[in-house]
C-alpha cells in the first residue's frame, strides 16, 4: 500500500489508520516546528496528486485487514491533505468502508475555502492548529503560503466551527521564547475564544523539529498556561500502542511510517523485532539505511528518533 499506513498509535486518537493522499512534505506551510522536516514542495494549489481509485484501493484493503485494530481513519500524512482536492469523495468513501469515526488534522489554513469546509463536513471530528495570536507571530511560526493571510485563516476557522456538528478540537504548539509567554499565550487565548474549539489541545515539540534552534519551554509555562486557558488537554507526552505493518521487507514498511510519523528508535526495536528480526539485525539496518542517505538519526529530548531522508 502507497497511500496508507497503519495502524499507528496517536495520543488523541487511539490506534489509527493514516490515510496520506500527498506527495512527500506537500504543504502551504513551512512551520519551524514540523517534525517531517522541511516543505519541499511549497504550494497553496489544491490538486489531485495521485488518483482517488488508487487511494480508496489501499483504504479498503487497510481496513479490512485491521478490522479490529483501530479506532479512527485519519487524513494526514506527509504534507496538508485538505490540498487534496477531492478529499471529501476520499472522506465519504472511508465512512462507507468503516462504522469508525473519521478525523481529518489539518493545519486549518484553508477553511475559508467554501469547497473545502464542505467536504469536512461529514467527518466526525476536525482537529486545526493555531500557533500564533499575531499576523507576525503567524509568519514567523508558521511561515505560510503567501496567499495565506492570518486575518483570513482564523475567519476560517470560526466560521467552519460555527456550521461543523462533529469534534472540533484545536491544536497550539508552544515553543520556549517564541509563543509562550504570558503576553504571547493571552493573544492566543483571544482568539480562540472566538473559534469557540470543542477542546485545546496544547503541544510542545517532542520530536525533533524542522529548525534545531525551537526548543521546549521551561516547565514555568505550564502555570501560565493553567491560568490562562483553564481547561484545556495536555498533549505533551509520547504516544502508546503498536506500530501495525505487514510482516514483508523491512526497509519498505519503516520508510511507509516514517516518511509520515517519525519514530523514535526503541519503538522501531518494539515493532519490527520478530523470530526472524532480532534487535542487533535492525540496528544494523538502520545504520544500512542510514549510510545510503534514505534516512535521518536524531537526537533530540534525550531521546533518538528516525526519519526519512
Amino acid at each position: 500500500m502507497n497511500y496508507v499506513y497503519g495502524p499507528v498509535p496517536s495520543r488523541r486518537l487511539g490506534q489509527s489508520i493514516g490515510v496520506d493522499p500527498l506527495p512527500p512534505k506537500t504543504c502551504n506551510y513551512q512551520c519551524i516546528y514540523c517534525q517531517l522536516g522541511k516543505t519541499t514542495h511549497f504550494t497553496n494549489t489544491r490538486a489531485n496528486f495521485y488518483p482517488i481509485e488508487d487511494i480508496t484501493t489501499d483504504m479498503q484493503t487497510a481496513i479490512s485487514m485491521n478490522r479490529n485494530k483501530f479506532d479512527y481513519v485519519t487524513f494526514v500524512g506527509s504534507g496538508e491533505p485538505t490540498l487534496y482536492k477531492d478529499i471529501g469523495i476520499l472522506i465519504q468513501k472511508a465512512r462507507q468502508l468503516t462504522d469508525k469515526r473519521v478525523c481529518v488534522i489539518t493545519n486549518g489554513s484553508i477553511l475559508n475555502n467554501n469547497k473545502v469546509s464542505n467536504a469536512l463536513m461529514i467527518s466526525d471530528v476536525v482537529m486545526p492548529s493555531l500557533d500564533a495570536g499575531n499576523e507576525n507571530d503567524f509568519i514567523k511560526i508558521n511561515r505560510p503560503h503567501p496567499q495565506i493571510e492570518y486575518q483570513s485563516m482564523l475567519q476560517g476557522l470560526i466560521d467552519f466551527n460555527k456550521t461543523y456538528s462533529g469534534y472540533f478540537w484545536l491544536e497550539v504548539m508552544l515553543m520556549k521564547g517564541i509563543n509562550d509567554s504570558r503576553e504571547k499565550l493571552l493573544e492566543i487565548k483571544q482568539k480562540i475564544d472566538l473559534i469557540q474549539p470543542d477542546r485545546i489541545d496544547i503541544n510542545v515539540p517532542i520530536r525533533p523539529p524542522t529548525e534545531d534552534w525551537v526548543e521546549i519551554p521551561n516547565d514555568i509555562v505550564y502555570e501560565r498556561i493553567k491560568e490562562i486557558f483553564e481547561d484545556y488537554s495536555n498533549i505533551n507526552f509520547p504516544e502508546k500502542g503498536t506500530f501495525e505493518h505487514s510482516q514483508g521487507n523491512f526497509e519498505q514498511e519503516l520508510l511507509k511510517i516514517i516518511t509520515r510519523h517519525p519514530m523514535r528508535e526503541e519503538q522501531i526495536i518494539k515493532a519490527f523485532t520478530s523470530s526472524n528480526l532480532s534487535k542487533k539485525d535492525i540496528m544494523k539496518k538502520l545504520s544500512h539505511l542510514e549510510s545510503e542517505n534514505k534516512i535521518i538519526k536524531s537526537e533530540y529530548n534525550n531521546q533518538i528518533f528516525w526519519r526519512k531522508k
